[in-house]
């Protein structure tokens, strides 16, 4: 259903007296509407992009693994969509209703697309009238049989749609303050005989109106001069820009952007420090998404306290979002490796290459340069043939 058909029916088929909708209303909220949901789309596509990018490690007694839970999670969640596909939607979701949820069947995740909740706050939720796609359920899932992700406590589309609608206005105005300002207007006087002529009106409605029209909506066009009529060019020389246009809609964006902490130049697609705007998205909008889906689905699918201690859980690494370039990171692998936190192959996974898998690549390297205070002091000792310990400049150390 089209956005316009939509509002057709939201309004009741607005129509006029003589019972004709009244298209110019409904085109002119759609406008409206147009300009917020391209600023919450431009969120959601956002958001739902770096979730999506973002590998989902499982643990087992703290040690990685790739089993069924990890390709179910990252490579293929049912049999209709990859797990891109699903975070989406649960993303998606999540932000137009403040909460989506992920359910399991037959093996399967899938992100419901209606439900209704019976809140229980000490025996857990009970979700009912769930649908996946046309398909009605006729279950109840429990709590500990769904991963809730709920964005926050406000429903914070709710709060942008009641500021829009202040907004939508002064945006509806200046989009005809800029039409009206740039528009051609024409004034076509009669002779006083013309004007009295009771055939006047027929001849104005069949000839002379079609005839204006045509020639002020053509590009190339010829408008003939009759004896009593004169047309005149009445606009005004000084063109309006739109730039009260941009700058509400720029604050539209800004709003949103605001809402969901993700940063204004992201959102415009003006940006001039990747880097440092990467990091605050990610610090700010990314982390606690990621820390939220990380906790549900440990909860739900690690078991219970005893599981969890002895290291079984599930972590959305949001490493994997921003771009490496193998060469402007080509230093800093090398210090990676020569301090030794990590090996080859965990170097070669962060740069999205395969490990190696081999002896040499999983061990850990350490460079000479690196040695305790206590081994450069009794080095520099036996190099001094026995010279006392304190006399040894701490400058040389």
């Amino acid at each position: 259903m089209s956005i316009k058909t939509w509002f057709m029916d939201f309004l009741g088929n607005t129509k006029n007296e003589k019972g004709e909708i009244i298209e110019s209303v409904i085109e002119e909220k759609v406008q409206e509407i147009y300009y917020k949901e391209l600023a919450i789309q431009t969120a959601i596509t956002l958001i739902a992009n770096a979730i999506a990018k973002c590998e989902i490690k499982v643990y087992e007694k703290n040690k990685e693994v790739k089993n069924k839970t990890y390709y179910t999670l990252n490579v293929s969640p049912n049999k209709n969509e990859n797990s891109s596909q699903l975070w989406h939607k649960a993303i998606e979701k999540m932000v137009y209703d403040n909460e989506s949820i992920i359910l399991e069947v037959g093996e399967c995740l899938y992100c419901a697309n209606s439900y209704f909740v019976e809140e229980y706050p000490i025996r857990g939720n009970l979700y009912k009238g769930v649908a996946i796609g046309n398909l009605q359920l006729n279950k109840t899932f429990k709590s500990e049989e769904v991963f809730r992700l709920q964005l926050n406590n406000t429903h914070i589309k709710k709060l942008i749609d009641g500021l829009y609608e202040q907004y939508g206005e002064l945006m509806s105005y200046a989009a005809k303050n800029y039409k009206k300002s740039n528009g051609t207007k024409y004034k076509l006087v009669l002779d006083q005989v013309k004007a009295s002529d009771e055939n006047f009106q027929k001849t104005y409605r069949e000839v002379v109106q079609k005839q204006l029209k045509d020639f002020i909506e053509n590009e190339n066009a010829i408008y003939p001069q009759y004896k009593g009529y004169d047309l005149q060019d009445i606009s005004s020389s000084a063109n309006k820009d739109s730039s009260d246009f941009r700058n509400l809609r720029k604050e539209m964006f800004e709003i949103v952007a605001q809402a969901f902490q993700i940063p204004v130049s992201l959102m415009l697609g003006n940006i001039t420090n990747m880097n440092e705007i990467v990091k605050i998205f990610l610090t700010f909008c990314i982390d606690p998404i990621a820390d939220m889906i990380s906790e549900e689905i440990t909860r739900k699918t690690s078991g219970d306290y005893d599981d969890w201690v002895k290291g079984n859980y599930v972590k959305v690494d949001t490493s994997t979002i921003n771009h490496i370039d193998i060469l402007d990171v080509a230093e800093k692998v090398d210090k990676l490796i020569a301090s030794g936190p990590l090996c080859i192959d965990d170097i070669r996974e962060l740069l999205g290459m395969q490990p190696l898998n081999t002896d040499f690549s999983r061990q850990h390297w350490i460079t000479k340069n690196y040695d305790t205070v206590e081994n450069r002091l009794i080095g520099d000792v036996k190099k001094n043939e026995g010279g006392d310990i304190s006399e040894i400049s701490k400058n040389e150390i």
